[in-house]
């Protein structure tokens, strides 16, 4: 039991640690119109199951250094979140988590981000991302997480591990360079999708 508290404890910081961005999520309505409902679903024109397929655990192992399982999707309204696992269940914190959002404005991800200062010591811009990106950090004792928010266009990617701000950066890239391509071979636009549901009235 003592060993189960002790690797639970470093997967709750790791899964805090990306809470913060993804509740601003969470407070997104959907657009209602007479007779229809729109819901918004972030990154991956198919849902969450192909959102979550933009990176692979090679790439993961490859960027990051950390060799995990095939990601687990989560899909809310306005986030898909995906959770790899490390492969190595007695290092719980090479897990790595990544959120996709959809139709974030700038002024929205700059409210976001004076809110997330407010209660981190630090939160750092980055540079060089080809869009509107920071990071903070979360650590406890010897642990520290890194989460960098990276936002191109409207499409918002959060990107939480232990490894380096430039490695998360780079995996970053990864995604967007990804998305470009997929939006280069499709007419749909990844990680702003949307699916109306018709409705009475």
């Amino acid at each position: 039991m003592r060993t189960s508290s002790r690797l639970l404890r470093p997967v709750a910081l790791l899964v805090g640690a990306l809470a913060f961005p993804l509740v601003f999520a969470a407070c997104s309505t959907s657009a209602t119109s007479s007779g229809s409902t729109t819901t918004t679903r972030a990154a991956g024109h198919q849902g969450a199951s192909s959102a979550c397929t933009f990176v692979s655990p090679a790439q993961i192992q490859s960027v990051l250094g950390r060799s995990v399982e095939a990601p687990t999707a989560h899909n809310g309204t306005t986030v898909t979140l995906c959770t790899y696992a490390p492969t190595n269940k007695s290092v719980p914190l090479d897990a790595v988590l990544i959120g996709y959002r959809g139709h974030v404005t700038s002024t929205v991800a700059t409210a976001e981000q004076a809110t997330l200062a407010k209660l981190h010591d630090a939160v750092t811009d980055v540079t060089g991302s080809g869009g509107q990106a920071y990071y903070y950090s979360v650590g406890s004792g010897t642990h520290t997480v890194i989460t960098l928010v990276s936002l191109v266009g409207e499409t918002q990617v959060t990107v939480t591990s232990t490894a380096s701000v430039a490695q998360a950066e780079a995996l970053s890239s990864v995604i967007f360079d990804t998305f470009a391509a997929d939006a280069a071979s499709t007419t749909t636009v990844p990680g702003a999708t949307s699916t109306t549901t018709t409705t009475a009235g």
